[in-house]
This record gives structure tokens, sequence and C-alpha cells, in this order.
């Protein structure tokens, strides 16, 4: 049985609101990606799932901005991992694969669905920290080879 390598990378996009910029003083939103979302070794029809919680694994970004500002946080999750031959292999994301916290200490994140955006109020520092858990689903005769996809996190000031 061959072992399939996954990784799905992390990217970060920023998007602002010209009202929202206004309402924070002018401070940029500063979004970046600190960990991928790491998958492994994978074997053919075994489902493998990485917690949010998992420091080693999971995936992390980190948010800064103006302190105590409201920020909506949005993940383009992709459906599949793509090999560079193009071959897929499926994804999943769940209702508590999320977490967010107003400190890198992943154990003190709240869980929140990421295929839905998030409300979050920035920190006393101007950060917020976002981790990502999901499921990787090869099928039973998926082929070998390195699979990777992006996750794309958009962030906005809310105005409150």
């Amino acid at each position: 049985m061959s072992r399939c390598p996954a990784t799905l990378l992390l990217m970060t996009a920023l998007t602002l609101c010209t009202a929202a910029t206004a309402s924070a003083q002018g401070r940029p939103l500063n979004p970046f990606g600190r960990q991928n979302l790491i998958f492994g070794s994978l074997l053919p029809g075994v489902r493998t799932t990485v917690s949010r919680l998992d420091a080693a694994n999971a995936g992390q970004f980190e948010v800064r901005g103006q302190r105590l500002t409201e920020v909506e946080i949005d993940l383009t999750l992709p459906a599949a991992l793509t090999s560079t031959s193009g071959r897929t292999l499926p994804l999943e994301f769940g209702p508590a694969d999320g977490g967010i916290s107003s400190t890198a200490v992943i154990g003190a994140s709240t869980a929140f669905d990421p295929r839905v955006p998030v409300r979050w109020r920035l920190s006393t520092n101007g950060r917020a920290y976002v981790f990502l858990g999901g499921s990787a689903v090869p099928g039973p005769n998926q082929a070998g080879g390195t699979y990777t996809a992006t996750v794309v996190l958009t962030v906005a000031y809310t105005g409150n």
C-alpha cells in the first residue's frame, strides 16, 4: 500500500473596507500564515483528521490590526488537494474545525465553523490567531504522490 504525502498550504489575502479602515484610525490589517495544515503521509482509503488543537499540524494564521476593533474573518477552503499531475484528494471541514483566540495559545481557542465567516474583536495588542483543522479523505485507489491546496484567509474591519 503506498503512502500519499499531503500538505495543505496556507496563503493569506487581505480585504479592507473603506469605511472600516476609517473607523480603525487608518491602521491596516496584516494577516499572515504562521503554519501550514499538514496531513502527513496518508494511506489509500484511510481518512486522516487533524484537530484544530493539534499544535504540530493544525494550520495557523495571525491577524494584526487596530486594537479592540472588530474584524470579520472569512476562510476560502478547498474541496480537495491536487497533485502536480492533476489527481485530486477530497478534503472535509466540519463545524468545529476552526479555532480563534486573542493569544497564540492553541488550547485557548474558541471553536467556530471555518466554512462560515466569523466576527472577532482584536485583543488589546491588536491581534487574533486563527487555527484550522480538517480531514483528508483519500479513496481506496488513491494514487501516491504529493498533494497540495491553498486556503485563503480574508479579513476586514467591520466598523464596530
